[in-house]
């Protein structure tokens, strides 16, 4: 497997990993560059994790501290018993206080999404800005029901015998082709721990089962924060309609609405160096 120069030198760029205690669940984050600086916090997707963006958070640290979350339930934080949009909000605003931030710049994955839009509206203080990457967050009355579904984002635990075989396993939800292998071995070799049983996902298998979330129309239409929107143009869960109704709904002006060719869901993934372009170009 080629690895090019680019990521090499991205993932030498080692994160400090840190913990903050919130309602009584350990939640871990990590932060790239000078603490000084102006925020850029990244939010991952569901059953994602913080390492995700260890190829992306090193190439915005002449200008930023950034800091990306493993929500509750991922990554290396804690489980819980119940999930909600609102608790995953105080996640993310416990971090900022833990780092001394009134405000920062906000990147929300896929899930990430429609929990950002959530703090946004519970902390809007502390949002100056927030990209929506490949986010659902409004559908149509009409597509309603067919979102509403849990089903196909529940999980069975699946144990395996040694790590490789694990990591072997791992598999991008939504299901897609990855052009850029390495870049999914690297999140996988950071996507599993080790039990007694054997090698386990760190992502809570029942996350979907309690999660309460809530339709976010008239929030968007109210955000008072800079919103983008940065989508794959083969995203397999953002479609036409459903991005032109996003666009009018948080009143998305053209310039705020970027596609990005070659990308699926997994946008950063697909086109890593395009995207960290493209953002870079919007934060200006």
């Amino acid at each position: 497997m080629s690895v090019p120069e680019w990521f090499e030198k991205a993932i030498k760029n080692k994160p400090l990993s840190r913990f903050v205690k919130v309602k009584g669940a350990d939640i871990h984050y990590l932060v790239w560059g000078d603490i000084s600086k102006p925020g850029l916090f990244l939010i991952h997707g569901y059953s994602a994790h913080a390492h995700w963006w260890d190829f992306i958070a090193p190439n915005f640290i002449d200008n930023y501290c950034v800091v990306a979350i493993d929500l509750s339930g991922m990554g290396d934080s804690d489980h819980r018993d119940s999930y909600s949009q609102s608790l995953y909000s105080l996640e993310i605003k416990s971090v900022c206080e833990e780092l001394g931030w009134n405000s920062a710049n906000f990147l929300a994955h896929s899930m990430g999404g429609p929990i950002s839009i959530k703090a946004a509206s519970l902390y809007p203080d502390l949002f100056e800005s927030l990209f929506l990457l490949d986010a659902v967050v409004v559908v149509p009355p009409d597509k309603t029901r067919s979102f509403s579904s849990r089903n196909s984002m529940v999980r069975n635990n699946f144990i395996y015998e040694d790590f490789n075989a694990a990591v072997d396993s791992f598999r991008l939800i939504p299901p897609q082709p990855c052009k850029n292998e390495f870049l999914l071995k690297h999140i996988a070799e950071h996507s599993f721990k080790n039990t007694d049983e054997g090698w386990l996902l760190k992502s809570d298998a029942s996350i979907m089962r309690s999660y309460e979330y809530e339709d976010l129309t008239e929030i968007f239409m109210d955000l008072k924060c800079p919103t983008y929107l940065v989508y794959g143009l083969m995203s397999q869960i953002l479609s036409q309609e459903i991005l032109e109704y996003t666009t009018y709904v948080g009143n998305l002006p053209e310039e705020r609405v970027v596609g990005i060719a070659g990308a699926m869901h997994h946008i950063f993934i697909d086109e890593p160096l395009v995207f960290v372009k493209e953002i870079k170009k919007l934060l200006k």
